[in-house]
């Protein structure tokens, strides 16, 4: 008896189905189809069909309707959807009450177009269409392009694209999945992938707000959004982001924000309070981690000018800048200045203002505390200021401005900076032991070039240094002076050994194309005074000095001898003025000969 009510309820809703078939006219007339699949369309999504080709209706696997080559239209036909095919799954109660109920839309081989100068209008245009939910919605090989102003023809952004819409009814959330091939992130890389869901998407079309959570992956890049968005009257979203990039410069080339500044900036990791609202991007409560340097602080990111344009201000720890000068060349080759050119320069992809302040900083060996500085580029001129900064125990303030030019980098700027501890900066720049002591120097300068050698044959520069209570290095006045009383000719012998100690070494230099000269140079110490001039070399990395030791004895004659300085900077020879030595020696000074006297003039001719 059950068996036989069973089969009876099958054969009764069987033909209720074909009665509601029977008398739905769109089962029936192809126009009827296509004009209430249109209406649905357009209360849905607020899009017009307004070409399309054959239109096919099957009841078997499941009701549905397929129309070939579709075109959709938004009403400004600033949004537009092409497709190989759109398929409409239709659900079974609507076909028995003879209307047409959307379950499922797949649109095959769909190409959608945007204009992207008018996308935001495009959107907050969307709050004025009906709400509804979209059902289940499927884009099968999908593309996405866009259409920018001055450009003949739509970029396209996205290919590939496999993604599904779930937004069932009105008051239900929404959730965007699927994956896709982005051009500008490239070819060879893995599909990215993507997924969107909104708590509330039908205040969002309102002109409310809805909860919402965005999820971005590729092999290179993770963003991750939480927070609250509004459509109108204007686009903004209030929320967190957390994101990590193997590249950051590589990830933001992507999204079309260029990095101005050198650097890799790899393994990135930034989490923030975010806010985009009307083309620009603030961000708080920022953490960023990048080239292994961790900073915090806050930054805003414009993209409705003329060229992307940031702010920041960040502090750190211990920041290192080696890492953003890895591309560039070692300063010197086989002991000269290196000649590799520069990678190009970027100062005109992009505005940046940034403060940026460290308790420890570091380039290569170069060691500063405390450190305060500013970048500002604009319009492609680079301002870098170092407001102040402790360095070896003193004080170092620095500014440069940079320009790029078709000769190259044309660099001007100043620095100043005093009692600083030369013996460790000396040690760190040049691995040397030369001079200790506590050091001061001012300066201006200007160079332009490509490379190295060029900046350094191109320098011009002027200024003065001072070192106070310090010693010299690999030579020993006080032992020379000693042995010269005694045997003149042994002073070239002692002149590089042991240290002098002086109470303040300074000097002046004016420097044109690399070549300094030297002047006004002096070394004061207890009785021992030295005087220095000569040339510097700084484009041939070689010195040329001459100097005269002094010391004052009790009988006011005292004692001096010259000596001189030649050779490469890095280990020049140090070489006594011999003709002075020998005229101290009583024993060679007759060695030299006197010059020759004067021939007598001849006799006057007889008288004739």
């Amino acid at each position: 008896m059950t068996f036989s009510l069973t089969i009876k309820s099958v054969l009764a809703a069987a033909a209720l189905a074909l009665l509601g078939l029977a008398v739905a006219p769109w089962t029936v007339s192809q126009s009827a189809q296509v004009v209430a699949l249109e209406q649905q369309i357009r209360d849905r999504a607020g899009l017009d069909l307004v070409s399309y080709g054959r239109s096919v209706f099957a009841v078997l696997p499941r009701p549905h309707i397929r129309i070939y080559d579709p075109q959709l239209r938004d009403a400004d036909g600033e949004l537009t959807v092409s497709a190989s095919s759109i398929r409409v799954d239709l659900g079974f109660g609507g076909l028995l009450m003879g209307g047409l109920d959307l379950a499922r839309v797949e649109l095959t081989d769909a190409a959608l177009t945007l204009d992207a100068t008018r996308l935001p209008a495009t959107i907050i245009a969307a709050s004025a269409r009906p709400k509804g939910g979209l059902g289940d919605v499927e884009i099968v090989r999908g593309k996405v392009y866009l259409r920018r102003a001055c450009v003949e023809r739509p970029e396209l952004v996205a290919d590939d694209v496999t993604a599904r819409l779930d937004w069932s009814r009105v008051g239900a959330p929404l959730s965007l999945t699927g994956h896709a091939r982005l051009p500008a992130i490239g070819e060879d890389h893995q599909p990215s992938r993507f997924a969107l869901w909104s708590a509330q998407p039908d205040h969002l079309l309102g002109a409310g707000t809805s909860a919402l959570t965005l999820r971005f992956e590729d092999e290179g890049l993770q963003i991750i959004l939480n927070g609250a968005l509004t459509l109108a009257p204007r686009p903004r979203f209030e929320g967190q982001v957390t994101a990590s990039a193997a590249s950051l410069r590589t990830a933001a080339g992507w999204f079309g924000v260029p990095m101005p500044l050198p650097g890799p900036y790899r393994d990135a990791l930034i989490k923030a309070d975010a806010t985009l609202d009307s083309g620009q991007l603030g961000l708080t409560n920022l953490t960023l981690s990048v080239d292994g340097n961790a900073l915090d602080g806050a930054a805003s990111i414009r993209f409705d000018g003329q060229r992307p344009s940031a702010s920041a201000t960040l502090a750190s720890a211990s920041i290192n800048f080696a890492p953003m000068f890895e591309d560039y060349p070692s300063a010197a080759a086989n002991g000269a200045w290196n000649r590799d050119a520069f990678p190009p320069a970027r100062l005109g992809a992009a505005d940046l203002d940034l403060r940026l302040s460290a308790r420890r900083a570091r380039l290569g060996d170069l060691q500063l505390e405390d450190a305060a500085l500013s970048v500002i580029l604009k319009s492609g001129r680079l301002d870098l200021s170092l407001a102040q900064a402790r360095a070896y125990s003193g004080v170092a303030r620095a500014r440069a401005v940079i320009t790029d030019t078709e000769q190259g980098l044309d660099i001007r700027g100043a620095l100043a900076a005093e009692k600083l501890d030369i013996a460790p900066l000396l040690w760190d720049t040049a691995k040397r032991q030369i001079l200790n002591g506590a050091a001061g120097v001012t300066a201006s300068f200007e160079t332009s070039g490509n490379s190295f050698a060029d900046l350094a044959s191109h320098l011009d520069a002027r200024g003065d240094f001072s070192v106070a209570a310090g010693e010299i290095y690999g030579l020993d006045l006080d032992l020379a002076f000693r042995r010269m009383e005694r045997r003149p000719l042994s002073v070239g012998a002692d002149l590089r050994s042991g240290r002098t100690s002086f109470d303040l070494l300074s000097g002046k230099f004016n420097m044109a194309q690399g070549v300094a000269d030297v002047e006004e140079g002096a070394v004061r110490g207890g009785a021992i005074t030295l005087f220095y001039s000569g040339r510097l070399n700084f484009a041939e990395r070689s010195v040329e000095l001459h100097a005269n030791a002094n010391r004052a004895e009790a009988d006011g004659k005292g004692l001096q001898f010259g000596f001189n300085i030649a050779g490469p900077w890095d280990e020049p020879a140090v070489s006594p003025d011999a003709e002075g030595l020998i005229r101290r020696s009583d024993a060679a000074a007759p060695l030299l000969q006197a010059p020759p006297a004067a021939a007598p003039p001849p006799p006057p001719a007889p008288p004739h």
